[in-house]
């Protein structure tokens, strides 16, 4: 009964973590993601989907055309034709999980739902860059993303971090360590009631001031993986690059390869960032280890160049590369291309000679 009380307990903290419609957009599908939609668990052709918050708090599906009905497991579950174990690790993993945690202390108390409502995110414009304009504008930053939920907190921190480099860009200046103290004061202000009480407020602060130097796509920029992403799951296997000299590669490697081709294009060629946690999305069932292996073999066998090594944990720094497959397939294309031209060429001389 126990352990059965601790698994719940934990799938419920994960639907905080990656709640459905996050999910689904993490598997390119966030197009469904809404209360009227094509089921993406069936051929549709008019709206039977539904994606909705329900009475327990927690986000729910249901399929009106018979697809039935569940949470984030179960939508696995259905779109991926696992069983109901399989689609439970593999939602674990993805909503970042740890295999193993600290016993929870019964010391923490149980908080309401916070009567701040968050607004969806605008882009930001910032006309003044000193004075009390600035101020307002970074108070509202740490109110937008201050906790409203105990297991919150390193997400809000993140877009906050990202929120405050939009601003330095908006600005044209990097933000003063007084600003940013005056934007942290407030956000911990905020959020305290929803904190790790194992955690003091310097060890939010040390997370505050590292996020920023971490942040590679600024709000408002678009975010590049995402769209990486998206594009990449709905390949079949037959649009997947091909690993030079090696016809049997495995999936997994050839849809890794296809992630670092389309953040190439996206990217214009140049170098990009990638970890091996985002890299880790790109095929189910990856673990981190894994999806870092699968880098480093990628490196090995030509498809691209390592041009800085990052951390082989989740939360560590990206990796750069440079994709280089590129430069053969866009030979192979041009040579296919020509060889085309040459037999139309030739049809064409036969068709001469004969008349």
């Amino acid at each position: 009964m126990s352990e059965n009380n601790d698994l719940r307990a934990k799938i419920d903290e994960a639907k905080l973590r990656l709640p459905l419609p996050e999910l689904m957009r993490q598997l390119g599908l966030g197009e469904h993601a809404k209360k009227s939609a094509l089921c993406p668990l069936h051929d549709d052709k008019h709206p039977s989907f539904s994606v909705f918050r329900g009475k327990d708090g927690f986000w729910h599906y249901k399929c009106f055309a018979g697809c039935g009905k569940g949470d984030e497991i179960m939508f696995l579950r259905k779109l991926k034709g696992f069983s109901a174990t399989d689609a439970m690790s593999l939602y674990l993993e993805m909503a970042d999980f740890p295999p193993s945690r600290p016993p929870k202390s019964h010391k923490y108390p149980k908080f309401p739902a916070s009567p701040r409502s968050r607004k969806s995110h605008e882009s930001l414009v910032y006309p003044m860059s000193n004075g009390q304009g600035l101020e307002k504008e970074l108070k509202g930053l740490a109110e937008h993303n201050a906790c409203t939920k105990r297991t919150t907190a390193k997400k809000g921190l993140w877009q906050l971090a990202r929120d405050l480099r939009a601003m330095e860009k908006g600005i044209g200046r990097k933000l003063t360590n007084g600003e940013l103290m005056l934007t942290f004061d407030e956000w911990h202000r905020l959020s305290q009631s929803f904190l790790d009480l194992q955690k003091t407020r310097d060890d939010y602060l040390a997370a505050f001031l590292a996020k920023p130097g971490k942040v590679r796509i600024p709000t408002g920029e678009g975010d590049t993986l995402n769209k990486a992403l998206e594009g990449i799951l709905k390949l079949s296997v037959s649009e997947l690059p091909m690993i030079p000299e090696m016809p049997d590669a495995p999936e997994s490697l050839r849809r890794v390869a296809a992630l670092h081709r389309e953040l190439s294009r996206l990217s214009e060629g140049k170098i990009y960032f990638l970890s091996c946690r985002d890299t880790a999305k790109a095929c189910s069932r990856l673990s981190y280890q894994v999806a870092y292996n699968i880098n480093l073999a990628l490196a090995r066998l030509g498809v691209l160049e390592i041009v800085r090594i990052g951390d082989a944990h989740p939360n560590g720094n990206a990796s750069k590369f440079r994709y280089l497959l590129a430069q053969i397939e866009n030979a192979a294309s041009q040579a296919e291309t020509g060889s085309q031209a040459s037999k139309e060429a030739a049809g064409q001389n036969a068709d001469d000679c004969d008349t």
